[in-house]
């Protein structure tokens, strides 16, 4: 009895997981097709409306940069020129630049890409590392350079400029894309740093996935060609081991000791944010000099690792070691969890402080936006009894102030004690065009209190604040191209009357293309030159 039950429950499933499966195989066909297909204008205005409608409805700060007239015109004038069926990517072009001129870093729309059935990219993942991640790349002073050769190919060498990738040049994808995404505000260091960070989406959607590709580089007046093919990562010649090490080390991985190390380890990637596929730490903290007088913390981002755990360890480290300065660098750092910058700067202050203002939103219904859109459709029976969970909490924290505006309550915006670990000593902070988000948020606190140097370039993010929080993806009625926006308004207690730029550095050093092809770092060079300054002296 219980076996025939325990079979009727597992056909159920097997059917419902062929139904899942021949969907998804059918979804994508589909939405490969609805890539090629023109729309009709109609339809595509219909589009702009939509856009137009959400941002006014959702974004809380939508004429900060851009007046509603100017806005409005932009908008107007979009209808006009819609006048021929489009590809959804041929609308794309038409219609992301409006977006843009609202000068939010977080809000865009990004062009439809294709997608691979299960198959295929089993095949891909199984041929190998593919010809355009061969290279790392830079793009300065509007050229790309290779900076890394991770290729087959040992004679592309480090500097080598990028002339052309399969008669695509990198020239015509920045002036293609440049105007399809913003920055927070005026700055104008963001933009070429997302271009180089995105340049191979941005030409995967020009030329497509490629298990080969036809590069031109020049290197010292000299053009040439090179074809790059995919290429699978294999063990090297000796590096083979008989049946019996291998199994050696198996029963080496199952003694005690070396369980317990590997839970460390486990344990220790979990604290500082491993990246698997990068294959290195979100957070490092290193010691420089003979006696540890200088601490040095590079974050990669806010959005990994261990909040609490990390900085108690780093701090107490730190105190440990009895470092005099700290060097905490953000260069190229996107932002991330506003509870974690918070409770890194309460590391870095010694006494009490109020680190954000609340939030300010649209409506207490605001943040309801895409609720289900943002998940899997099986998570649905999941995420429907939460709803109404949800939604209670978020218009509970959703209060009316007397300036009629309405404000939604966050952790981050309470006012917080030092901790008690908290760092005395010099600070500097390395910033550039790639810093964003939570770390200018961070960096705007520090700035405005004078408690670091900056050293570095203007940041990419803006000192007064950016627009984001929660970020929901929208989904266009027929282009199908995906908007996201921004839905809360955060902005740090301090302000600057510079409206619409970033974090500017104390002292301003941007790198030379040769230092950067060469990975000199100027600006640490000057920091730790200029806290061995007064010792020389003596």
């Amino acid at each position: 009895m219980h076996k025939i039950h325990f079979y009727k429950k597992a056909n159920r499933l097997l059917a419902l997981l062929v139904v899942v499966v021949g969907f998804g195989c059918g979804s994508v066909e589909k939405y490969n097709k609805h890539i090629q297909t023109a729309i009709p204008p109609e339809e595509l205005i219909e589009d702009v409306n939509y856009v137009q409608k959400k941002l006014v409805k959702l974004h809380p700060s939508l004429y900060w940069y851009i007046s509603e007239q100017e806005l409005n015109g932009k908008f107007d004038s979009l209808r006009s020129e819609v006048k021929e069926p489009l590809t959804p990517n041929e609308f794309f072009f038409k219609i992301s630049p409006v977006v843009a001129a609202v000068r939010q870093g977080h809000m865009g729309l990004r062009p439809l890409t294709k997608k691979l059935e299960k198959k295929e990219r089993k095949i891909i993942t199984k041929a190998g590392t593919g010809p355009l991640s061969q290279f790392k790349m830079i793009w300065e002073k509007d050229k790309m350079y290779v900076v890394v050769n991770k290729s087959q190919d040992t004679t592309i060498v480090k500097g080598s400029e990028v002339i052309a990738i399969n008669g695509v040049t990198p020239q015509q994808i920045f002036s293609k894309y440049k105007n399809s995404y913003a920055s927070d505000g005026y700055n104008t260091t963001f933009i070429p740093k997302q271009f180089q960070k995105r340049f191979s989406s941005f030409l995967a959607n020009e030329i497509g996935v490629q298990d080969s590709l036809n590069y031109v580089f020049k290197n010292d007046e000299v053009t040439y060609t090179k074809v790059i093919k995919r290429f699978k990562v294999g063990p090297k010649k000796g590096d083979s081991l008989s049946q019996t090490q291998k199994d050696s080390i198996k029963l080496a991985r199952k003694s005690p000791v070396a369980k317990e190390k590997m839970k460390k380890e486990r344990e220790h990637k979990r604290i500082y944010g491993y990246d698997y596929t990068a294959k290195e730490f979100n957070k490092t903290l290193q010691f420089i000099g003979a006696d540890s007088t200088v601490a040095y913390l590079k974050i990669k981002n806010f959005s990994s690792g261990k909040i609490k755990k990390v900085y108690e360890e780093v701090f107490a480290k730190i105190k440990e070691k009895q470092s005099k300065t700290l060097i905490i660098d953000l260069r190229d750092n996107p932002g991330g969890r506003l509870n974690e910058i918070q409770k890194l700067y309460s590391y870095l202050v010694a006494e009490e402080f109020q680190f954000i203002q609340e939030p300010e939103v649209t409506s207490r219904t605001s943040l309801f936006a895409n609720y289900f859109n943002q998940l899997p459709i099986l998570t649905y029976p999941i995420a429907a009894p939460l709803y109404p969970v949800f939604a209670t909490v978020m218009v509970s924290k959703t209060k009316k102030k007397k300036d009629g505006k309405l404000y939604f309550k966050i952790k981050s915006s309470k006012p917080m004690e030092a901790n008690p670990l908290h760092f005395d000593g010099e600070v500097y902070v390395l910033i550039n065009g790639g810093s964003f988000s939570a770390s200018c948020i961070i960096a705007s606190n520090l700035q405005a209190t004078g408690r670091a140097v900056f050293v570095g370039e203007e940041t990419g993010g803006a000192f007064n604040g950016t627009v984001a929080g929660r970020m929901p993806v929208l989904k266009l009625p027929h282009s199908k191209l995906p908007l996201r926006l921004g839905l809360m308004d955060i902005r740090p207690v301090y302000k600057t009357e510079q409206e619409g730029r970033g974090i500017m550095p104390n002292v301003e050093i941007i790198p030379t293309v040769e230092q950067r092809i060469k990975g000199d770092d100027p600006e640490l060079e000057y920091i730790l030159e200029t806290v061995a300054a007064p010792t020389q002296t003596k």
